[in-house]
């Protein structure tokens, strides 16, 4: 049942949410960055996407363009990284571990917030105030602690606990003056455009939310909004999830970290994103019954002409195989791209995706080679995932990749690469 856990006690989920998490990932390997303002940001050094608190007090916003923000952050000396998202996926991976010694059931809600589930714990803040240390001293990585009976009341005592400066905070329906503190956007699952709706029917914070008739919440936004409501009063409505469901479509797609204006570069960048999603896939064991490939122009460049288009195909058998993939995809790229203009972005979509283990053959017998085809990409997949993706790939994927993002600043991927871990001297 996990630790200090036992029967006949109030039920408790936590949220456990990595503090800045990009730039705490920063700040593990780079000490001397503590108290230091701090930023990371998207792909190709576009938005800022993560910003340490000192940052934030410098006026930099979420979001906010580099370019727009560029000198403020040279003339006060705000430290800014490149996303490495090797280093930041292997860092939360390291923080999950330690959190499920905790609880008997966890949910990984995203690379930085994990539910766990805590009924039966005996001082839920007590274990929630251990965790945050624990985590803090095996990973480095910082993390705020909401407590509540529900899911969406631990988004509040983690909302709560992140601006009150607390580590952990425990929240229940009873807590009006909490939920009185929390505006009505802020709350998990509204957001602004539903948030303006229920201020004009004068909710204004998590309290109003809360204590509003059940009937109103399901006429301003339906089956999901009324959820929200129960949950805020305490009824579970959103089960913990152990396993991600399986998805329906997997897309891959990046910008350019320059203008693309020949199909050469473009298959190279769609095959790369075809392997990718096919990874991806082939990891959740699932096939494909299709593909969709998207190309797009810079459509903030009102200077250049533009074009997008899109197009999709069925497949006669669901396959996983990226070889077969990446050749359906250019295939379509071809009946698409244009010359004449600076493409921004091409992608796949992986369409309809169906279980492995419920696969439907034709008619036809396999072709000639299938099982060495299978094998092939075994050996790859095997390879690759022991020394990195340069490590084997398809010829289709190039070499030189001089389309890839646009990551100047990025930091060391001293987690995952042999010739990226620290020396000391």
């Amino acid at each position: 049942m996990g630790r200090r856990h036992q029967r006949d006690t109030p039920p408790v989920i936590a949220l456990a949410d990595c503090n800045n998490f990009y730039v705490s990932c920063e700040r593990v390997f780079q000490p001397s960055l503590e108290g230091r303002p701090v930023i990371v940001l998207s792909n190709n050094d576009g938005c800022a996407v993560a910003r340490s608190n000192e940052a934030k007090a410098m006026g930099i916003g979420m979001g906010a363009p580099y370019f727009q923000v560029r000198a403020t952050c040279e003339r006060r000396g705000i430290k800014v990284f490149s996303s490495n998202y090797e280093l930041y996926g292997d860092m939360s991976r390291r923080v999950t571990s330690v959190l499920r010694r905790f609880a008997p059931e966890m949910e990984v809600y995203s690379i930085d917030e994990s539910f766990l589930n805590l009924d039966g714990a005996t001082d839920s803040l007590a274990l929630a105030h251990e965790m945050r240390e624990v985590v803090g001293r095996w990973t480095g990585i910082p993390i705020s602690v909401g407590l509540g009976p529900t899911k969406t009341l631990a988004k509040v005592a983690n909302r709560l606990a992140k601006k009150q400066a607390l580590g952990c905070l425990q929240v229940s329906p009873r807590d009006h003056d909490a939920l009185a503190r929390l505006e009505v956007e802020e709350v998990w699952g509204v957001g602004r455009r539903l948030g303006i709706r229920l201020r004009k029917v004068g909710v204004k914070t998590a309290l109003d939310l809360a204590t509003a008739p059940s009937s109103t919440m399901r006429s301003v936004g339906g089956v999901t909004l009324e959820r929200t409501h129960r949950e805020l009063g305490g009824l579970r409505c959103i089960p913990m999830e152990a396993f991600s469901p399986p998805r329906k479509n997997v897309c891959s797609s990046r910008s350019f970290g320059r203008p693309v204006t020949t199909l050469e570069d473009l298959e190279e960048a769609l095959a790369n994103y075809t392997v990718t999603a096919a990874k991806r896939m082939r990891g959740e064991g699932s096939l494909a019954r299709g593909a969709q490939v998207f190309l797009t122009t810079n459509r903030f460049r009102e200077d250049q002409p533009q074009y997008r288009n899109t197009r999709a195909l069925s497949f006669a058998e669901p396959t996983d195989d990226p070889i077969s993939l990446v050749s359906a995809a250019k295939r379509l790229l071809r009946a698409i791209y244009r010359p004449g203009f600076s493409y921004k972005k091409v992608g796949v979509l992986l369409l309809d995706l169906t279980s492995g283990r419920e696969r439907q053959s034709t008619l036809f017998p396999p072709p000639a080679g299938s099982e060495k085809r299978k094998r092939l990409v075994e050996a790859m997949e095997a390879v690759s995932s022991e020394h990195g993706v340069a490590g084997a790939f398809l010829a289709a994927q190039g070499i030189v990749r001089g389309w890839g993002m646009r990551r100047n600043r990025r930091s060391p991927r001293c987690t995952t690469r042999w010739e990226e871990i620290f020396s000391v001297s």
